[in-house]
């Protein structure tokens, strides 16, 4: 084989190398791209942040967990400011969610609700000191 064909194949074969693992990372950056905020900001201007991968921290509010098997419906509080949860029970609870936990939730909004498919909660007294810093 001559020389020139060994370098156009090999210049073909490194292009589609690296269009593939450009495409890859294009389309994974859509799918895990978060925007972590707390309820407070939501709940302040919840428009902004429609259509987006959302990482929402606050408390859970103290009488509004409503638990339906694997689901639950609950408000995350920050500052005053409250934004209504609907867990779709993809993934299981932690055993520390309760009410006035804090937690952290993973989701989108949908109808004036984030529909939720993963949910955090640390324990208060270790969140406590590292909520301004994550």
């Amino acid at each position: 084989m001559s020389n020139t064909k060994m370098k156009t194949k090999f210049i073909i074969l490194i292009s589609v190398i690296g269009v593939s693992l450009g495409t890859i990372a294009w389309f994974s950056s859509k799918d895990t791209k978060y925007y972590l905020i707390d309820a407070s900001a939501l709940a302040a201007t919840p428009s902004e942040y429609s259509g987006k991968n959302l990482r929402v921290r606050g408390f859970v509010k103290a009488g509004s967990l409503t638990r339906k098997g694997t689901k639950a419906d609950f408000i995350l509080e920050f500052e005053n400011r409250e934004f209504p949860v609907h867990f779709n029970g993809a993934k299981i609870l932690p055993d520390t969610f309760k009410e006035g936990a804090r937690a952290r939730v993973d989701g989108r909004i949908q109808n004036g609700v984030l529909v939720s498919d993963h949910v955090e909660t640390k324990c208060a007294s270790k969140y406590e000191a590292t909520h301004e810093n994550e």
